[in-house]
C-alpha cells in the first residue's frame, strides 16, 4: 500500500514539475517525427496556447538550444581535456595587424629571427643573408607615429635587398639613452653577433644618425651612414644645442654618449648634412678622422633623408654605401640631379632673399623661370614682396 501511494505522488507531482520551469519538457508529438515546412528548414516549435517565442531584445543573441543530454556530458568532458579556462567568457581582443618582419618570419623565406623587447625600445632581426648586415635606428618621427604594427627603419627596403636586418626601434623620445638597451647590445657584441656577418652597416637619421656613430664602436670595422647626426646631446659637448629638449633631459652619463668619439671605430662613415644649416654644420664639425667622408646636401636643411627620397636618390645612395662604393664624386653626381626639385629651388631663393640684395633675388628668379619652374619663382617673389632691401647703387 506504502508504494501504491508513493507512486500515485510520482505521476500526480511530476507533471507540474516539469512545467514549471525546471528545465525539462514533454513533447506533446512522442513517438512522431516533426513535420518540416517545403523550404527545408525545421518549424518553430510552438509553446503552450499555440505562441511563438519572442525575438530576442537587439544587441543580443539568441541562446542555441540545449543540446541533449548525453551530448552535453560529452562536450563538458572534451572542454575538460583540450581547455585550460576559468569558464569566464572573456571579450575578444581586438584584431591588430602583425607588423611585417613577423609576417615574413612566419611566411616568409627567412625563418630566423628574433624580437627583443624593452620598456622604452626593442630589437627586431631578420637573417636573410651572412654577407650583409645592416643594423638601422628608428628616428624621431617614428617615435611619434607608433602604431603596433609599423616597421622599423628602412625595413621594406633592406628586405627588397636581401640583407641581414636588426632594426632597433624606439618608442622614446630619449634618444637610446637605456641602460637595458644598452646592455642588451653590448651583449651581442660580446657573443660575436656582428662578428658573423662579412659587413655591418649601421644607419639612421637625426635621433637614429646619432645611434649609427655611436654604436658604431661595438661592430669595429663597420660601416655608417648617418644623415644629419647630433654626435650628442651632453650639454659640456654641445652647449650651443638648444633643439630636442626630450633627448638633452635624457641621463648622458656612461658609455657611448658621443658618437664623435666611438665613430673612430668604424672603417668609413658617409656623413650626409646641410653644410648651410647651421646646428647639423657643428655636429658634423665634430666628426674628424680619416674615415670621415662629408658629403654635403646644400639646401637640403635638417632633413637630408627625406629630400634625397623626394629626389629619388635615397635608395641608391644607401645601397651604394653599404656597397661600399660611394665617394664624394658619385654622391655629387647624383645630387646634381635633385636640383630642379622645389624644395632646391626654394633653397637658394631664400638664401638670396634673405642675404639683402633685391637685384641678387630678382636673377635667381629669372634663372629659376627659365628652368621651367616659374611657380616656384612667383612664390620666392611673394614671400618677399614685403621686404625691405636696401637700396643699391646703380652700375
Amino acid at each position: 500500500a506504502y508504494a501504491l501511494a508513493v507512486l500515485a505522488v510520482v505521476f500526480l507531482i511530476a507533471p507540474r514539475l516539469m512545467g514549471a520551469g525546471f528545465g525539462l519538457s514533454l513533447p506533446a508529438n512522442r513517438g512522431k517525427s516533426p513535420r518540416a515546412p517545403a523550404d527545408g528548414i525545421p518549424g518553430e516549435r510552438r509553446l503552450g496556447g499555440g505562441c511563438t517565442p519572442a525575438a530576442a531584445p537587439a544587441g543580443f543573441a539568441e541562446a542555441p538550444a540545449a543540446p541533449p543530454v548525453a551530448a552535453g556530458l560529452a562536450h563538458r568532458q572534451t572542454a575538460d581535456e583540450e581547455t585550460l579556462d576559468d569558464d569566464t567568457a572573456a571579450p575578444a581582443p581586438a584584431t591588430v595587424a602583425a607588423p611585417a618582419w613577423l609576417t615574413d618570419l612566419r611566411a616568409g623565406p627567412h625563418h630566423k629571427g628574433f624580437y627583443q623587447s624593452f620598456d622604452d625600445y626593442a630589437a627586431n632581426f631578420v637573417e636573410r643573408s651572412a654577407d650583409h648586415l645592416v643594423v638601422s635606428f628608428d628616428n624621431l618621427s617614428s617615435v611619434r607615429d607608433d602604431p603596433v604594427d609599423r616597421e622599423s627603419w628602412g625595413y621594406g627596403f633592406i628586405r627588397k635587398n636581401g640583407w641581414s636586418h636588426m632594426g632597433v626601434m624606439a618608442f622614446k623620445p630619449s634618444w637610446y639613452r637605456d641602460d637595458d638597451l644598452i646592455d642588451y647590445l653590448k651583449s651581442l657584441a660580446e657573443d660575436g653577433f656582428f662578428r658573423r656577418y662579412r659587413s655591418v652597416t649601421m644607419i639612421g637619421t637625426s635621433m637614429g644618425a646619432y645611434a649609427a656613430t655611436a654604436f658604431a664602436s661595438l661592430a669595429p670595422g663597420c660601416g655608417v651612414v648617418a644623415f644629419s647626426p647630433q654626435s650628442s646631446l651632453r650639454k659640456k659637448l654641445v652647449p650651443w644645442e638648444e633643439r630636442f629638449a626630450p633627448g638633452r633631459r635624457a641621463d648622458w652619463k656612461g658609455d657611448f654618449a658621443d658618437g664623435a668619439v666611438e665613430v673612430h671605430a668604424a672603417d668609413r662613415v658617409w656623413l650626409l648634412y646641410d653644410p648651410l644649416f647651421e646646428p647639423d654644420r657643428m655636429h658634423a664639425d665634430r666628426y674628424q678622422g680619416p674615415n670621415i667622408i662629408r658629403l654635403r646636401a646644400r639646401y637640403a636643411g635638417h632633413k637630408t633623408a627625406l629630400f634625397l627620397r623626394r629626389a629619388g636618390l635615397l635608395s641608391t645612395v644607401v645601397r651604394e654605401a653599404v656597397a661600399g662604393t660611394l665617394d664624394e664624386r658619385r654622391f655629387y653626381e647624383l645630387y646634381r640631379t635633385g636640383r630642379l626639385l622645389p624644395w632646391y629651388l626654394n633653397g637658394i631663393g631664400d638664401r638670396v632673399g634673405n642675404s639683402g640684395r633685391r637685384d641678387r633675388l630678382d636673377r635667381v628668379q629669372g634663372i629659376i623661370e627659365r628652368l621651367g619652374r616659374p611657380q616656384v619663382a612667383r612664390l620666392i617673389g611673394q614671400r618677399f614682396s614685403q621686404s625691405e632691401f636696401p637700396s643699391q647703387p646703380e652700375a
